[in-house]
Protein backbone atom coordinates (compact mmCIF):
# COMPACT_ATOMS: atom_id res chain seq x y z
CA UNK A 1 0.00 0.00 0.00
CA UNK A 2 1.24 3.40 -0.75
CA UNK A 3 1.00 5.39 3.24
CA UNK A 4 -1.36 8.52 2.46
CA UNK A 5 1.07 10.68 3.32
CA UNK A 6 3.27 9.53 0.64
CA UNK A 7 0.50 10.09 -1.73
CA UNK A 8 0.01 13.99 -0.41
CA UNK A 9 3.61 14.74 -0.36
CA UNK A 10 3.90 13.27 -4.22
CA UNK A 11 0.72 15.22 -4.84
CA UNK A 12 1.96 18.67 -2.93
CA UNK A 13 5.30 18.72 -5.76
CA UNK A 14 3.18 19.09 -8.76
CA UNK A 15 2.90 22.62 -7.89
CA UNK A 16 6.91 23.02 -9.01
CA UNK A 17 7.17 19.81 -10.91
CA UNK A 18 4.92 19.19 -13.47
CA UNK A 19 4.57 21.53 -16.99
CA UNK A 20 2.99 24.60 -16.85
CA UNK A 21 0.28 24.84 -17.81
CA UNK A 22 -0.63 21.23 -16.71
CA UNK A 23 -3.23 20.51 -19.33
CA UNK A 24 -6.59 17.90 -18.25
CA UNK A 25 -9.05 16.77 -19.90
CA UNK A 26 -11.91 14.83 -17.38
CA UNK A 27 -14.76 12.78 -18.64
CA UNK A 28 -17.44 12.56 -16.07
CA UNK A 29 -15.74 15.34 -13.92
CA UNK A 30 -18.86 16.57 -12.44
CA UNK A 31 -19.62 14.68 -9.42
CA UNK A 32 -17.79 11.17 -7.34
CA UNK A 33 -14.63 10.46 -7.90
CA UNK A 34 -14.07 12.86 -10.81
CA UNK A 35 -14.80 16.01 -8.89
CA UNK A 36 -13.35 14.86 -6.21
CA UNK A 37 -9.76 14.42 -8.38
CA UNK A 38 -10.15 17.95 -10.02
CA UNK A 39 -10.69 19.44 -6.40
CA UNK A 40 -7.06 18.02 -5.56
CA UNK A 41 -5.86 18.97 -9.15
CA UNK A 42 -6.82 22.69 -8.52
CA UNK A 43 -5.35 22.79 -5.02
CA UNK A 44 -1.81 21.17 -6.21
CA UNK A 45 -0.91 22.71 -9.45
CA UNK A 46 0.14 26.21 -11.00
CA UNK A 47 -2.20 27.83 -13.37
CA UNK A 48 -3.95 24.15 -14.62
CA UNK A 49 -5.57 24.49 -17.80
CA UNK A 50 -8.19 21.81 -17.69
CA UNK A 51 -11.65 20.45 -19.49
CA UNK A 52 -14.33 19.15 -17.45
CA UNK A 53 -17.39 16.98 -19.56
CA UNK A 54 -20.52 16.27 -18.25
CA UNK A 55 -24.31 16.45 -18.88
CA UNK A 56 -25.58 19.85 -17.63
CA UNK A 57 -23.31 22.64 -17.47
CA UNK A 58 -25.84 24.40 -15.16
CA UNK A 59 -25.66 21.56 -12.12
CA UNK A 60 -21.75 21.99 -12.41
CA UNK A 61 -21.59 25.71 -12.00
CA UNK A 62 -20.73 25.65 -8.41
CA UNK A 63 -17.94 23.21 -9.20
CA UNK A 64 -16.25 25.30 -11.31
CA UNK A 65 -16.74 28.44 -8.81
CA UNK A 66 -15.23 26.81 -6.68
CA UNK A 67 -12.09 25.58 -8.77
CA UNK A 68 -11.92 28.45 -9.92
CA UNK A 69 -11.68 30.07 -6.15
CA UNK A 70 -9.21 27.47 -5.35
CA UNK A 71 -6.65 28.33 -8.18
CA UNK A 72 -7.57 31.66 -9.55
CA UNK A 73 -4.37 31.10 -12.28
CA UNK A 74 -5.97 28.33 -13.92
CA UNK A 75 -8.46 27.81 -16.56
CA UNK A 76 -11.49 25.55 -16.13
CA UNK A 77 -13.31 25.43 -18.91
CA UNK A 78 -17.03 23.50 -18.74
CA UNK A 79 -18.18 21.28 -21.99
CA UNK A 80 -21.34 19.57 -21.92
CA UNK A 81 -22.54 16.08 -23.65
CA UNK A 82 -23.46 12.79 -23.15
CA UNK A 83 -21.16 10.77 -23.90
CA UNK A 84 -22.98 7.85 -24.32
CA UNK A 85 -23.01 9.18 -28.09
CA UNK A 86 -19.76 8.88 -30.18
CA UNK A 87 -20.75 12.03 -32.23
CA UNK A 88 -20.95 14.26 -28.82
CA UNK A 89 -17.67 12.77 -28.41
CA UNK A 90 -15.70 13.97 -31.20
CA UNK A 91 -17.71 17.29 -30.93
CA UNK A 92 -15.87 17.69 -27.38
CA UNK A 93 -12.57 16.09 -28.80
CA UNK A 94 -12.52 18.44 -31.44
CA UNK A 95 -13.06 22.18 -29.19
CA UNK A 96 -10.15 20.67 -27.07
CA UNK A 97 -7.89 20.38 -30.13
CA UNK A 98 -8.99 23.72 -31.24
CA UNK A 99 -7.73 25.23 -27.75
CA UNK A 100 -5.10 22.44 -27.18
CA UNK A 101 -2.05 21.27 -28.25
CA UNK A 102 -0.76 18.85 -25.79
CA UNK A 103 -2.53 16.97 -23.06
CA UNK A 104 -1.01 15.87 -20.28
CA UNK A 105 -3.75 13.67 -18.51
CA UNK A 106 -6.78 12.13 -19.65
CA UNK A 107 -8.81 11.20 -16.60
CA UNK A 108 -12.17 9.02 -17.03
CA UNK A 109 -14.71 7.84 -14.95
CA UNK A 110 -18.04 7.86 -16.81
CA UNK A 111 -20.54 5.24 -16.39
CA UNK A 112 -23.82 3.71 -14.75
CA UNK A 113 -25.39 0.41 -13.69
CA UNK A 114 -27.98 -1.19 -15.46
CA UNK A 115 -30.41 -4.08 -14.69
CA UNK A 116 -31.94 -4.12 -17.87
CA UNK A 117 -31.04 -5.96 -20.75
CA UNK A 118 -29.09 -4.33 -23.99
CA UNK A 119 -30.27 -1.03 -24.97
CA UNK A 120 -28.58 0.26 -28.05
CA UNK A 121 -28.31 3.99 -28.86
CA UNK A 122 -29.02 5.63 -32.09
CA UNK A 123 -25.18 4.68 -33.29
CA UNK A 124 -25.85 1.03 -32.66
CA UNK A 125 -23.94 0.61 -29.26
CA UNK A 126 -25.03 -0.44 -25.83
CA UNK A 127 -25.30 2.68 -23.55
CA UNK A 128 -23.88 1.47 -20.41
CA UNK A 129 -21.22 -0.43 -22.69
CA UNK A 130 -20.35 3.26 -24.43
CA UNK A 131 -20.26 4.61 -21.42
CA UNK A 132 -17.82 2.09 -19.38
CA UNK A 133 -15.28 1.42 -22.68
CA UNK A 134 -16.51 2.62 -26.22
CA UNK A 135 -16.83 6.48 -25.10
CA UNK A 136 -13.87 6.45 -23.14
CA UNK A 137 -11.52 4.64 -26.04
CA UNK A 138 -12.95 7.00 -28.61
CA UNK A 139 -11.54 9.83 -26.44
CA UNK A 140 -8.15 8.03 -26.38
CA UNK A 141 -8.39 7.55 -30.19
CA UNK A 142 -9.24 11.28 -31.18
CA UNK A 143 -6.73 12.88 -28.64
CA UNK A 144 -3.68 10.46 -29.39
CA UNK A 145 -1.96 13.41 -30.89
CA UNK A 146 -1.93 15.38 -28.06
CA UNK A 147 -1.03 13.13 -25.35
CA UNK A 148 1.94 12.04 -27.67
CA UNK A 149 2.87 15.51 -28.10
CA UNK A 150 4.13 16.41 -24.78
CA UNK A 151 5.82 14.76 -21.61
CA UNK A 152 4.83 13.06 -19.32
CA UNK A 153 1.26 12.45 -20.51
CA UNK A 154 -1.12 9.92 -18.82
CA UNK A 155 -4.50 8.24 -19.46
CA UNK A 156 -6.31 7.21 -16.90
CA UNK A 157 -9.63 5.22 -16.73
CA UNK A 158 -11.45 4.03 -13.46
CA UNK A 159 -13.57 1.06 -13.24
CA UNK A 160 -12.18 -2.29 -12.27
CA UNK A 161 -8.13 -2.46 -13.03
CA UNK A 162 -6.83 -6.08 -12.16
CA UNK A 163 -10.11 -8.00 -12.30
CA UNK A 164 -9.78 -8.89 -15.85
CA UNK A 165 -11.65 -12.31 -16.55
CA UNK A 166 -13.32 -13.77 -19.24
CA UNK A 167 -14.75 -12.64 -22.65
CA UNK A 168 -16.64 -13.47 -26.02
CA UNK A 169 -13.73 -13.49 -28.55
CA UNK A 170 -16.11 -13.72 -31.48
CA UNK A 171 -18.75 -11.21 -30.01
CA UNK A 172 -16.83 -8.51 -28.46
CA UNK A 173 -19.65 -6.33 -28.51
CA UNK A 174 -22.08 -8.27 -27.04
CA UNK A 175 -24.37 -8.50 -29.70
CA UNK A 176 -25.56 -11.83 -28.93
CA UNK A 177 -24.30 -12.62 -25.70
CA UNK A 178 -24.92 -9.38 -23.32
CA UNK A 179 -25.63 -9.86 -19.73
CA UNK A 180 -24.72 -7.60 -16.67
CA UNK A 181 -22.11 -9.84 -15.80
CA UNK A 182 -20.60 -10.27 -19.74
CA UNK A 183 -21.16 -6.70 -19.90
CA UNK A 184 -19.07 -6.04 -16.97
CA UNK A 185 -16.09 -8.47 -18.00
CA UNK A 186 -15.87 -7.07 -21.80
CA UNK A 187 -15.67 -3.67 -20.05
CA UNK A 188 -12.83 -4.22 -17.95
CA UNK A 189 -10.97 -6.54 -19.77
CA UNK A 190 -10.80 -5.34 -23.26
CA UNK A 191 -9.95 -1.60 -21.22
CA UNK A 192 -6.74 -3.48 -19.89
CA UNK A 193 -5.92 -5.39 -23.24
CA UNK A 194 -6.65 -1.88 -25.34
CA UNK A 195 -4.09 -0.16 -23.16
CA UNK A 196 -1.93 -2.62 -23.81
CA UNK A 197 -1.95 -2.51 -27.53
CA UNK A 198 -1.51 1.25 -27.30
CA UNK A 199 1.40 1.72 -24.55
CA UNK A 200 3.19 -0.84 -27.34
CA UNK A 201 2.02 1.37 -30.65
CA UNK A 202 2.47 5.12 -29.04
CA UNK A 203 5.53 7.04 -30.41
CA UNK A 204 5.61 8.99 -27.00
CA UNK A 205 8.07 6.83 -24.36
CA UNK A 206 6.65 9.32 -21.62
CA UNK A 207 2.80 7.94 -22.11
CA UNK A 208 1.21 6.20 -19.63
CA UNK A 209 -2.12 3.99 -19.40
CA UNK A 210 -3.47 2.94 -15.53
CA UNK A 211 -6.90 1.33 -15.06
CA UNK A 212 -7.95 1.78 -11.73
CA UNK A 213 -10.21 -0.23 -9.30
CA UNK A 214 -11.19 2.58 -6.75
CA UNK A 215 -12.56 0.27 -4.00
CA UNK A 216 -15.78 1.39 -2.88
CA UNK A 217 -16.54 5.03 -2.76
CA UNK A 218 -19.50 7.05 -1.38
CA UNK A 219 -20.36 8.24 -4.58
CA UNK A 220 -24.24 8.54 -6.36
CA UNK A 221 -24.10 6.45 -8.89
CA UNK A 222 -26.88 4.17 -7.41
CA UNK A 223 -28.75 7.51 -7.31
CA UNK A 224 -28.43 8.55 -10.88
CA UNK A 225 -28.74 4.85 -12.27
CA UNK A 226 -31.87 3.91 -10.43
CA UNK A 227 -35.30 4.75 -9.76
CA UNK A 228 -36.35 6.41 -6.51
CA UNK A 229 -37.42 3.67 -4.71
CA UNK A 230 -33.99 1.24 -5.90
CA UNK A 231 -31.51 4.22 -4.99
CA UNK A 232 -33.12 5.02 -1.48
CA UNK A 233 -32.40 0.83 -0.72
CA UNK A 234 -29.22 1.04 -1.69
CA UNK A 235 -28.62 4.56 0.09
CA UNK A 236 -30.43 3.41 3.36
CA UNK A 237 -30.20 -0.45 3.41
CA UNK A 238 -27.04 -1.16 1.49
CA UNK A 239 -24.72 1.33 2.10
CA UNK A 240 -23.98 1.48 5.88
CA UNK A 241 -23.61 -1.84 5.30
CA UNK A 242 -20.64 -0.92 3.01
CA UNK A 243 -19.41 2.32 5.11
CA UNK A 244 -17.10 0.79 7.08
CA UNK A 245 -15.23 -1.15 4.05
CA UNK A 246 -15.80 1.99 2.00
CA UNK A 247 -12.56 4.54 0.95
CA UNK A 248 -13.20 8.45 2.05
CA UNK A 249 -14.27 10.40 -1.33
CA UNK A 250 -11.77 13.02 -0.60
CA UNK A 251 -8.63 10.31 0.04
CA UNK A 252 -10.06 8.72 -2.89
CA UNK A 253 -9.45 11.75 -4.84
CA UNK A 254 -6.13 12.72 -3.39
CA UNK A 255 -4.73 8.75 -4.26
CA UNK A 256 -6.20 9.38 -7.93
CA UNK A 257 -4.36 12.42 -8.31
CA UNK A 258 -1.65 10.62 -7.29
CA UNK A 259 -2.33 7.70 -9.52
CA UNK A 260 -2.78 10.53 -12.46
CA UNK A 261 0.48 12.25 -11.57
CA UNK A 262 3.15 10.31 -10.05
CA UNK A 263 6.32 9.22 -11.37
CA UNK A 264 5.76 5.61 -9.65
CA UNK A 265 3.60 4.94 -13.01
CA UNK A 266 5.97 5.71 -15.93
CA UNK A 267 5.51 5.27 -20.12
CA UNK A 268 7.37 2.16 -21.19
CA UNK A 269 10.48 4.19 -22.03
CA UNK A 270 11.24 5.70 -19.28
CA UNK A 271 13.34 3.12 -17.26
CA UNK A 272 13.21 1.80 -14.14
CA UNK A 273 16.27 2.53 -12.34
CA UNK A 274 15.15 5.74 -10.69
CA UNK A 275 16.30 5.65 -6.55
CA UNK A 276 14.16 8.04 -5.75
CA UNK A 277 10.82 6.79 -7.13
CA UNK A 278 9.26 2.81 -6.40
CA UNK A 279 8.32 2.24 -9.81
CA UNK A 280 5.29 -0.20 -10.56
CA UNK A 281 5.01 -3.35 -12.02
CA UNK A 282 2.91 -3.08 -14.99
CA UNK A 283 0.15 -5.25 -16.08
CA UNK A 284 2.58 -7.79 -18.11
CA UNK A 285 4.61 -8.11 -15.06
CA UNK A 286 7.17 -6.00 -16.17
CA UNK A 287 8.62 -3.05 -14.17
CA UNK A 288 7.37 0.15 -15.84
CA UNK A 289 6.01 -1.37 -18.54
CA UNK A 290 3.60 1.77 -19.35
CA UNK A 291 0.41 0.08 -18.43
CA UNK A 292 -0.58 -0.43 -14.76
CA UNK A 293 -3.64 -1.97 -12.90
CA UNK A 294 -3.89 -0.40 -10.04
CA UNK A 295 -6.13 -0.68 -6.66
CA UNK A 296 -7.35 2.19 -4.64
CA UNK A 297 -4.24 1.62 -2.82
CA UNK A 298 -1.63 2.43 -5.14
CA UNK A 299 -0.88 -1.24 -5.18
CA UNK A 300 -0.67 -2.48 -8.93
CA UNK A 301 -1.39 -6.42 -10.18
CA UNK A 302 -0.45 -8.29 -13.14
CA UNK A 303 -3.04 -9.38 -15.55
CA UNK A 304 -4.47 -12.80 -14.22
CA UNK A 305 -4.87 -16.36 -16.37
CA UNK A 306 -7.23 -14.88 -18.79
CA UNK A 307 -5.10 -11.88 -19.85
CA UNK A 308 -2.02 -14.00 -20.31
CA UNK A 309 -4.11 -16.37 -22.39
CA UNK A 310 -5.58 -13.24 -24.44
CA UNK A 311 -2.29 -11.89 -24.53
CA UNK A 312 -0.35 -14.87 -26.10
CA UNK A 313 -3.55 -15.10 -28.65
CA UNK A 314 -3.02 -11.28 -29.82
CA UNK A 315 -6.09 -10.56 -28.50
CA UNK A 316 -4.77 -7.15 -27.22
CA UNK A 317 -4.48 -6.23 -30.97
CA UNK A 318 -7.68 -8.11 -31.92
CA UNK A 319 -9.73 -5.90 -28.96
CA UNK A 320 -7.80 -2.40 -30.73
CA UNK A 321 -9.21 -3.31 -33.94
CA UNK A 322 -13.18 -4.56 -33.16
CA UNK A 323 -13.02 -1.33 -31.34
CA UNK A 324 -11.69 0.95 -34.41
CA UNK A 325 -14.27 -0.77 -36.48
CA UNK A 326 -17.54 -0.43 -34.23
CA UNK A 327 -16.44 3.66 -33.45
CA UNK A 328 -16.41 4.04 -37.04
CA UNK A 329 -19.59 2.37 -38.01
CA UNK A 330 -20.84 4.78 -35.35
CA UNK A 331 -19.57 8.08 -37.13
CA UNK A 332 -20.40 6.12 -40.56
CA UNK A 333 -24.29 6.42 -38.97
CA UNK A 334 -24.02 9.59 -38.03
CA UNK A 335 -22.60 10.85 -41.85
CA UNK A 336 -25.49 9.28 -42.97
Amino acid sequence: MVALEAVRQSNRQLAKLSPSPFTALFVGGTSGIGRSTLRQLAQNTHKPSVYIVGRNEQNASPLLRELRQTNPEGTFHFLEADVTLMRNVDRVCAEVKRREDKLNLLFMTPGGISLSGRTETSEGIDKIFALRYYARMRFVQNLLPLLENTAPSRVVSIFGGGFEGPIKTEDLDLQKNYSIINSAFHAITMTSLAMEHLAQKTSNPDLSFVHSYPGIVGTNIYTNSFPAPIAAYYNYVMWPLMWPFSVNLEESGERHLFHSTSARFPGKGVGTDAKSVDIAVGSNGQKGSGVYLTNWKGETSVGGKYMRRYREAGMPAKVWSHTTEVLQRAAEKNAA
